[in-house]
């Protein structure tokens, strides 16, 4: 009867992440493939949902010299929440070329989006586009 909860608690644990991963961009992947965007020249792996996204969205919006939140996060939110599944698989090479043509396109400093786009312990809320 312990096991038989147990393995329930474990079960339901996956199935609210496996929820909250598809409504959240993860911190965690804006963290680890922001490191990843200048070092990668050319990403041998292919994800196709990223090689077809329109950066035009970002860069038209998300410019510098003086990069703000309300100008770069929202234009990353309506890239990667429909693609939210894939980005935070951190297995998936999708983050890494996501961030490899974000750094070609845009020229954006490292890190950027890590540091300027924070909404909340768990990450961006796809739900508030």
């Amino acid at each position: 009867m312990g096991s038989e909860r147990s393995l329930l608690l474990v079960f339901l644990s996956f199935l609210v992440l496996g929820v909250a991963s598809s409504h959240y961009i993860s911190n965690e992947g804006l963290h680890i493939h922001a490191s990843a965007g200048r070092s990668l020249q050319q990403e041998t792996s292919t994800c196709k949902a990223v090689d077809n996204l329109n950066y035009t969205l970002m860069t038209s919006q998300c410019k510098g010299p003086h990069y703000t939140p309300e100008a770069c996060c929202r234009p990353l939110k309506q890239l990667l929440c429909p693609i939210a599944k894939l980005f935070n698989d951190l297995t998936s090479p999708c983050g890494r070329i996501f961030f490899c043509n974000v750094d070609y396109y845009g020229k954006y400093p490292p890190s950027l989006f890590a540091r300027i786009c924070k909404e909340g312990p768990v990450g961006l809320d796809c739900q508030k586009i």
